[in-house]
């Protein structure tokens, strides 16, 4: 076996099979995709074990009750049965030849532990979709690492025992477990990101919430923090990130989220999305905040509900 993609399932609904359809498509047929559903309250449980009974590949695992992504995923890299762990997300899609160009990339890259690739945002159609590049070297991934997360987490490919040498994931950085496992590879391993589009993502607004957000922002500023400070105690980690957040205030730093993710959206050719975050945004930081994006956005979205074009986007 010369992989073992690592598929962690919780209210995947109607993506998860484009997801698993995109694995057992791919152009290297010699894998496990280990698919573990963290006790779905939708019908995933049910679409995986439609799966497992139809091709012999997928590995099913049920757990009787919800463990957190960080769990999940550690017990997927003690289950794989190969050297190989690639990553997936129940509602992204693999190109096809991304398990062997990953593989390939890996054997003649030993000193490499994680290897992500350049993605496409997923748009409407295929046509619509947006190709993110990435540094890709081990010293220009790093310096890239203080700033922000330049590894897209389903992209990538890991070496399994120098992973769990590591720790693995570590639940007290929720929502950045992978962030903070990256900072912590790269002390000790190579990172790289292969220059080839290989996933396509999905650019979800699942989270466009104030609190969400913040939260995910605290946890990640605390990775870099960690990484910055080794001999930091956790409650040292926090406070030092809490206090870095504030001086940006909470309002603030979701209209910069929210202007990122309409433009984005609309690039994409989901107006409708854009419309919905906008709206979202306004109920949690007001109506100012509202006029302010409309303002920056709304010919654009008209344009696009409308079936025209603005600003050179194809729609």
């Amino acid at each position: 076996m010369k992989a073992s993609i690592l598929l962690p399932v919780y209210n995947a609904g109607f993506a998860l099979h484009a997801a698993i359809e995109s694995i057992l498509c791919q152009d290297e047929p010699d894998f496990e995709l280990l698919a573990v559903d963290d006790c779905s309250r939708d019908r995933s449980a049910e679409v995986i074990g439609v799966y497992a009974f139809r091709d012999p590949r997928v590995r099913a695992v049920y757990h009787s009750r919800n463990m957190g992504l960080s769990a999940t995923l550690n017990e997927g890299l003690v289950e794989a049965r190969s050297q190989f762990v690639v990553r997936m997300d129940q509602d992204d899609v693999a190109l096809p030849n991304r398990l062997s160009t990953q593989l390939r990339f890996m054997r003649v890259r030993p000193e490499v532990a994680v290897a992500g690739t350049f993605v496409y945002h997923m748009g409407r159609t295929p046509a619509f979709d947006r190709l993110v590049k990435l540094p890709t070297e081990h010293a220009e991934i790093v310096a890239a690492l203080a700033n922000y997360n330049c590894l897209y987490h389903p992209s990538v490919i890991l070496r399994k025992q120098e992973i769990l040498a590591l720790g693995g994931y570590r639940s007290a950085y929720k929502n950045s477990e992978d962030y903070d496992l990256w900072l912590r590879a790269s002390n000790v391993y190579g990172l790289a990101n292969i220059p080839v589009p290989l996933l396509r993502y999905r650019f979800s607004t699942a989270g466009m919430t104030l609190g969400k957000k913040w939260e995910q922002a605290l946890f990640t500023r605390m990775a870099v923090v960690s990484w910055l400070h080794p001999n930091w105690s956790h409650e040292a980690v926090q406070r030092e990130a809490a206090a870095e957040l504030e001086t940006m205030g909470r309002a603030w730093f979701l209209e910069q989220v929210a202007q990122g993710t309409i433009k984005e959206l609309i690039q994409l050719g989901l107006p409708g999305d854009a419309l919905r975050v906008l709206w979202k945004v306004s109920q949690q930081v007001g109506f100012p905040c509202m006029k302010r994006l409309a303002g920056d956005y709304i010919f654009e979205l008209l344009a696009a509900r409308s079936g025209g074009a603005y600003h050179g986007i194809p729609l």
